[in-house]
């Protein structure tokens, strides 16, 4: 079956939810102290936002169905004197159903990212991603991404 990818709409919504999900059960599984379940783990009212956004894009790749799911955030550059202004695609989340990871949708879905903040001008495309899920971290690592800054936690 084909792929495609697209931009969500406000009815991709029970989509979206729940292939994130999939993704916060593992984040809740790993970092207890941090996340809990719920019912609802993506809001629809936060959503909505996304897609009526400014500046937040929200894309789907579709196998059919919905198979994957980015919510992109593009960030202005900062008028400071000691910066270089920098136009920057922040991908808040990236997902992937869980019974289609391995196949290689990631990485092509991943690449029309990329080829995307580059149709808009951007200077970079950054993410967080944590420490724990190693699995991620060799993803994006294969798709040409560097560690920029690290953030330390301790606990008390």
């Amino acid at each position: 079956m084909q792929t495609h990818i697209r931009e969500a709409t406000k009815n991709d919504y029970d989509a979206v939810h729940r292939i994130q999900r999939q993704v916060h059960e593992m984040h809740t599984k790993e970092r207890p102290d941090h996340y809990q379940m719920a019912d609802t783990t993506l809001d629809r009212q936060y959503f909505n936002s996304l897609i009526d956004g400014e500046n937040t894009k929200v894309f789907i790749l579709e196998e059919g169905q919905p198979i994957a799911y980015t919510i992109l955030t593009i960030k202005s550059p900062v008028e400071r004197p000691i910066l270089i202004p920098k136009k920057v695609v922040y991908m808040d989340d990236f997902g992937v159903d869980q019974t289609l990871r391995g196949k290689g949708l990631g990485k092509k879905f991943f690449g029309e990212v990329v080829e995307y903040a580059k149709t808009i001008g951007a200077d970079s495309l950054e993410l967080g991603v944590w420490e724990f899920n190693e699995d991620a971290i060799k993803f994006y690592e294969s798709m040409n991404l560097r560690t920029k800054s690290r953030m330390m936690e301790i606990r008390l």
